[in-house]
């Protein structure tokens, strides 16, 4: 039987165009630019935490977004979604200014003592002597002499990638030796439980990202240029080096300018 098409204007009916999704959206994004495996699921990572995914991306706005950002407690996890989301949505949202975090930080000799004997003492002190980050830990870098060639990471889910920031460390000898005699493959929630188990039995607030704040300030302390401290840290701008991971204290302030004026007006005035 002969079927008609009763579209009396002799055209086929228009059918309704598909409405993108938000996962959608940033594929085709996120394609046209030359980005990171571990960047990539960054990115993606955001929209799956968010449940943005299966969203029609024509309804989302900005207070919508807002909405499901100012769900997520941690400040600086907050921002951080909120620059994936300009990445690979195209959209502007607001971004606030990062903070720095604020740690008390033990001594060095307290950390030394908070892991002496301990399972993952040599982790805790790749943070603490080398600058590196939980992921850098979990897996064994390159070195050679008294230096660390910081050239991959271990993700969450395992696999090893490129680091955040590479390049290399140079180490005190006695470390460097310790480090090349020890396997640093684990798993990140495994060595970042050991650690704050490990600070708590001491009476330390501790954890990975404090460690390395901790490399950071006590250069400065040890009379670090700020170069010095730039190349250690792996930064680009040594202004990120000082403003995130440096703390200063009043007793650090009061010390300083007791070396600078301490002694002044105390000589012969006649």
């Amino acid at each position: 039987m002969e079927l008609r098409n009763n579209d009396t204007t002799g055209h086929a009916e228009a059918q309704p165009e598909h409405a993108k999704t938000c996962l959608e959206v940033a594929t085709e994004r996120l394609a046209q630019r030359a980005i990171k495996e571990t960047t990539h699921r960054e990115y993606l990572g955001t929209l799956r935490n968010l449940e943005l995914e299966d969203v029609p991306f024509e309804k989302v706005t900005l207070p919508f977004l807002m909405s499901r950002l100012n769900g997520v407690l941690s400040p600086g996890t907050r921002r951080k979604h909120a620059i994936n989301l300009r990445a690979c949505l195209g959209l502007k949202v607001p971004c606030p200014r990062p903070q720095q975090k604020q740690y008390d930080l033990p001594s060095v000799e307290e950390i030394h003592n908070a892991f002496e004997g301990n399972t993952y003492r040599m982790w805790a002190l790749a943070m603490l002597y080398a600058g590196l980050r939980l992921g850098e830990s979990c897996t064994t870098q390159p070195s050679k002499g008294n230096v660390i060639t910081v050239d991959r990471q271990r993700l969450p889910d395992g696999t090893l990638a490129v680091p955040k920031t590479a390049g290399p460390v140079i180490v005190p000898d006695w470390f460097a030796e310790e480090y090349r005699a020890h396997d640093f493959n684990r798993s990140h929630n495994t060595v970042y439980v050991g650690i704050r188990r490990a600070g708590k039995k001491a009476g330390l607030s501790l954890n990975p990202h404090q460690l390395r704040h901790a490399f950071g300030t006590n250069l400065v302390q040890a009379g670090a240029h700020p170069e010095v401290l730039r190349r250690q840290m792996r930064h680009h701008d040594v202004s990120i080096s000082l403003r995130f991971y440096v703390q200063t204290t009043t007793q650090d302030i009061e010390a300083v300018m007791g070396r600078f004026g301490g002694t002044a007006g105390t000589g012969d005035q006649s």
